[in-house]
C-alpha cells in the first residue's frame, strides 16, 4: 500500500527562543489527560491546553519567570495568568492563589495550588481531578509542550486512494 506523508503544523507565531526556559507546571512528571487540540480557527471547537492529572491541594509552580496578569475567580473557577517574556501568557485552572496583577514569579516558584471550582462549574477532566495549562503567543493559543517538550513526532499515515 503507498503511503503518503501527513504533514500537521503547528501554527505557532514566529518567537525567539534564546534565553527561554519553562518546566511543567509540577515538581514531578504528571499524567497527561488530554492534549491540546488545534481549532480549525478562532471560533471553532478545540482544546486550547493540556489537562495534567493532580490532587485537590497539589502545589503548582511558575512554568518560566514573569509577572501574575491575573489571579481571581472567573465565573466558576479560579484562574491564575502570567505574563513572561515576549508577551507569552500562560494560564492555570481551576487553581487557588494568594498572588496578585504585578507579583514577579520565578520558573519553579509556587504560584498556587489546585481548587475545587464551584458546584456549577462543569469539570474539565470528568474521570479525574485535573489541572488545565494553556499557553498563548500573540494572542493565539498554542500548545504548552511546545516550549516545554512532550510533543509528539509526526507520523506516516497510510493513503488509500478512493
Amino acid at each position: 500500500m503507498p503511503l503518503k506523508l501527513v504533514t500537521v503544523a503547528l501554527l505557532i507565531p514566529e518567537i525567539s527562543t534564546t534565553g527561554l526556559s519553562w518546566q511543567m507546571p509540577f515538581l514531578s512528571p504528571h499524567a497527561l489527560i488530554r492534549p491540546y487540540l488545534q481549532p480549525n480557527s478562532d471560533y471553532s471547537a478545540g482544546h486550547r491546553g493540556i489537562d495534567l492529572s493532580a490532587s485537590i491541594g497539589e502545589t503548582i509552580y511558575a512554568p518560566a519567570d514573569g509577572e501574575v496578569r491575573f489571579s481571581g475567580k472567573l465565573v466558576d473557577r479560579g484562574v491564575l495568568s502570567i505574563i513572561h517574556a515576549g508577551g507569552m501568557i500562560s494560564e492555570f485552572e481551576p487553581i487557588c492563589s494568594t498572588l496578585q496583577p504585578g507579583d514577579k514569579v520565578k520558573k519553579g516558584t509556587p504560584v498556587g495550588s489546585l481548587c475545587n471550582p464551584d458546584v456549577t462549574y462543569k469539570l474539565h477532566c470528568p474521570t479525574s481531578t485535573c489541572v488545565h495549562f494553556s499557553l498563548r503567543i500573540a494572542g493565539a493559543y498554542v500548545s504548552p509542550q511546545a516550549l516545554i517538550g512532550g510533543l509528539n513526532p509526526s507520523r506516516l499515515l497510510p493513503y488509500a486512494r478512493g
